[in-house]
């Protein structure tokens, strides 16, 4: 059986949109988006990785799927921190009237 595999152009492409997704992940400074973009950094170079044409292809797929990870260590305690505390925020009990 074949493995699938992408058009030359394509992959290239999908190349470019990781590398774009990389920016702002490094940029912004807010681990919800920061992870938010890592992940998706990771998914297009994880779709070249398995699909790409050529060998180089897949090494640069690989690079920037290794980097997105490394990225996204060391963010997701801050994310846990960040989300813990939006929780504990946002599920106060309701105050009671006082009668």
């Amino acid at each position: 059986m074949m493995k699938p595999r992408l058009k030359d152009s394509s992959s290239t492409a999908l190349l470019a949109l990781s590398a774009l997704f990389l920016a702002p992940a490094v940029l912004i400074l807010s681990p919800d988006g920061r992870l938010f973009f890592l992940v998706l950094a990771g998914l297009v170079s994880a779709i070249v990785l398995i699909a790409g044409p050529s060998r180089k292809k897949r090494i640069v797929a690989a690079i920037g799927l290794l980097l997105a990870v490394a990225l996204a260590i060391p963010t997701w305690p801050e994310y846990r921190a960040h989300s813990d505390a939006w929780k504990t925020h946002n599920s106060r009990p309701l105050e009671q009237k006082s009668k």
